[in-house]
């Protein structure tokens, strides 16, 4: 496949993660013929990001996989950099090295910063984020320390990512406290009675699960982390910390360029932003979404793989059928997935936008939760129901308006 016109324009990308290696890799495979730029902050090029809470963190080097290893030989990856200012007038990204990269088109996908405690010795050796390979590593070791010295693993925030740490922990024979200030775990994006069966999935795992419970100091020895003065009047002896408490998104560079900021780059289905020639994608993107009803940010692995995707065919000014609504004019769903202890857990949709929950047949493997809003299918988790979930994707993603009968006469009732 060729361009059809823009193949002279020079594209300067942001971002080191999963929105612009797709980006990167679909300029690639679609024969874009213009000069490409990528500059990323880490030593690498773009790389996946679940494997950091998952294989990888447990010393599976080969889980590190690269989005897009063969950038082109119209690109240059100006790795181990990191964009400072742009200048709109001149169209160009001033890098921290003093060089400048002139652009026709800019994509920003910088993403997101780790939020990191805030609270009296969260500077602390031992006190960990993950966001990075590098972040990883650290955390890795850490964790071994805790097993040798028999110290516990104290996870604030139960988030996915705080989750799965977690998990991979007590696999390791590490004892885990997870402290999480809500009253559920990942209440941003999983409903009461699936949170509740991960909760339980978790304490039969032995983790001490500590809810409305957050961390308001970490003390040291010799510069490390020991022990942690908990919220619910507690103090805990541990060996390493690690923040789970989300990310805000990296808006130095849209606020320079005075593009349309709510809780993210506000961008339309294409990607393009309220500045021509300026593109975004990715965690620090915030899109409006059907199935939530509003305009958001959505922090998983598939929406920054669609949107640097979408961002890169319009770039490449090719048909835009990869960005638009499928035929029937209806967005495909959010989705993503989790595995914890061997479970597969997959949220499908906007669950926690609906009014109503149904139980979907069990078969004999984890169960399936059906969320209506209104009458019509609004999203799904399912536990162990990876064949399930693939169909209901894939109906929800044909149209619209599912309702439960729909689905029973799909077996899934």
């Amino acid at each position: 496949m060729t361009c059809v016109e823009g193949g002279s324009r020079r594209v300067v990308i942001v971002g080191g993660g999963q929105a612009a290696g797709a980006a990167l890799r679909t300029l690639r495979q679609l024969g874009y013929a213009g000069q490409v730029a990528l500059v990323s902050d880490e030593v690498h090029l773009p790389y996946e990001r679940p494997p950091l809470s998952k294989e990888y963190l447990w010393g599976k080097e080969h889980a590190l996989r690269w989005i897009a290893p063969d950038a082109g030989a119209n690109a240059r990856c100006a790795i181990g950099r990191t964009a400072l200012a742009c200048d709109a007038a001149s169209r160009t990204i001033a890098l921290d090295d003093g060089s400048t990269l002139p652009y026709d088109v800019l994509l920003l996908a910088t993403g997101g910063v780790p939020r990191r405690l805030s609270v009296p010795g969260s500077g602390l050796a031992g006190v960990h984020c993950l966001r990075s390979a590098a972040d990883a590593a650290a955390l890795r070791g850490s964790i071994a320390r805790c097993a040798q010295q028999q110290r516990a693993l104290l996870v604030v925030g139960g988030s996915w990512i705080g989750l799965e740490v977690a998990a991979g922990a007590r696999e390791a024979g590490v004892e885990v406290i997870l402290a999480e200030q809500g009253e559920r775990l990942c209440g941003r994006t999983l409903p009461a009675a699936a949170a509740d069966w991960l909760r339980d999935l978790h304490a039969a795992r032995g983790v001490d699960l500590r809810l409305r419970t957050a961390a308001v100091r970490l003390d040291g020895e010799d510069g490390a982390v020991r022990s942690a003065q908990l919220s619910d009047g507690t103090q805990v002896q541990v060996g390493a910390v690690v923040a789970g408490i989300g990310i805000s998104p990296n808006l130095s560079l849209a606020r320079q360029l005075g593009l349309h900021v709510r809780s993210g780059i506000v961008v339309d289905r294409h990607g393009r932003t309220s500045a021509p020639h300026v593109y975004a994608a990715g965690d620090v993107a915030e899109q409006a979404c059907p199935w939530h009803g509003a305009g958001i940010r959505i922090e998983t692995w598939d929406n920054a793989n669609r949107q640097g995707e979408a961002a890169a065919r319009h770039i490449a000014s090719l048909d835009d059928a990869g960005a638009a609504p499928d035929a029937a004019g209806h967005a495909a769903p959010p989705w993503f997935w989790s595995d914890q202890y061997g479970v597969n857990l997959q949220v499908l949709g906007a669950p926690t936008c609906g009014d109503e929950v149904l139980a979907g047949r069990s078969d004999g493997n984890g169960p399936l939760f059906v969320h209506l809003r209104d009458g019509a299918v609004v999203g799904a988790v399912g536990i162990d129901r990876a064949r399930d979930m693939r169909r209901l994707r894939k109906l929800l993603a044909q149209r619209p308006a599912w309702r439960a009968q729909d689905l029973a006469v799909e077996g899934f009732f």
